[in-house]
């Protein structure tokens, strides 16, 4: 089902219990998109993409994507960050492995929002409505959400998370 991808391809970023995050890579990209979790697929089909292309998209075009493994090295899920005119945008989609990793991801999270949103002050994006695990888990990372809206005729939230100088940046 799942097969690990080499971490010496890719550099580390950082150790968190179990799992490990580096930065993604297009290995990253096949080892997660045929796994991606249904929500998100659903979230992103909405919107006119595929799994593949989305992720695609935000290594092309992210100025840092990440990609969180487990312990045998298999890729979970890939997040990033990047620059728009209105702003700093951000972005997480995973497999169904988040849960399974969901302690030692979770811990991590909240810092990695706060390192990648840094430098743009504040980061946005929107969420699907149904995507109950991503809003909760965006709660618990600092999101704000600003407005409901309809894509494609689907409810969706903005959200935006602030950078706050009082969390420990170090990821």
């Amino acid at each position: 089902m799942f097969t690990p991808v080499p971490t010496g391809m890719a550099r580390l970023i950082g150790v968190h219990g179990k799992c490990k995050v580096v930065e993604a890579n297009e290995d990253h990209v096949e080892a997660i998109y045929p796994y991606m979790r249904r929500a998100d697929q659903t979230e992103i089909a909405h919107m006119g993409h595929s799994p593949k292309s989305s992720l695609m998209t935000g290594l092309s075009y992210d100025d840092v994507t990440l990609t969180a493994l487990d312990a045998e090295g298999v890729p979970f899920a890939m997040f990033g960050v990047g620059q728009l005119e209105t702003g700093g945008y951000i972005w997480c989609l995973g497999t169904d492995g988040v849960n399974d990793n969901a302690y030692d991801f979770l811990r991590a999270s909240r810092k990695y929002t706060q390192a990648l949103t840094k430098p743009y002050g504040v980061t946005f994006n929107y969420v699907h409505d149904e995507n109950k695990a991503a809003l909760k888990w965006l709660k618990f990372c600092g999101a704000s959400f600003i407005e409901e809206l309809a894509i494609n005729n689907e409810l969706y939230y903005q959200f935006a998370i602030p950078y706050k100088e009082c969390v420990n940046q170090q990821p």
